[in-house]
């Protein structure tokens, strides 16, 4: 089951921000942000809500804990995104900054915290992020 769920993230992982971008290109990000990321999170929490019903299990203060931590944090970057675009900074740069940015978080605290060691694999992992992103941001 897990893999399914990891499948859904994949394909689904990029889609607000894809919004996003449509909003800004169309001129309506300062505008219509806040509404579209209400939305958008809204439909979320109902989906995984009829999930949890059809399943007859409840979810633990766990579940909720971390659901409700990283739909918090997710909301803040994508308005974090959605205020960039609609201030007029193109998506060549807030992108690979937004990118970069959670590579380094990751690779920071999976190192700092977790003294995770970073063999020649994960060096090359990092590598072609690094790569991946810059040529996400040259024009």
């Amino acid at each position: 089951m897990w893999f399914r769920w990891m499948m859904a993230a994949f394909l689904l992982n990029g889609l607000c921000s894809f919004g996003l971008r449509i909003l800004a290109g169309m001129g309506l990000a300062a505008a219509y942000t806040s509404e579209y990321l209400v939305y958008w999170y809204l439909s979320g929490a109902l989906s995984l809500a009829a999930l949890f019903l059809g399943k007859l299990r409840r979810p633990t203060r766990a579940d909720l804990a971390v659901g409700a931590g990283l739909g918090v944090f997710s909301g803040c970057g994508q308005t974090s995104i959605g205020q960039a675009l609609a201030h007029g900074l193109p998506g060549s740069l807030v992108y690979p900054v937004t990118l970069a940015g959670g590579l380094f978080l990751v690779v920071a605290i999976g190192v700092l915290f977790f003294r995770e060691r970073i063999g020649p694999a994960g060096i090359l992992g990092i590598l072609l992020g690094i790569v991946s992103i810059a040529l996400l941001g040259a024009t």
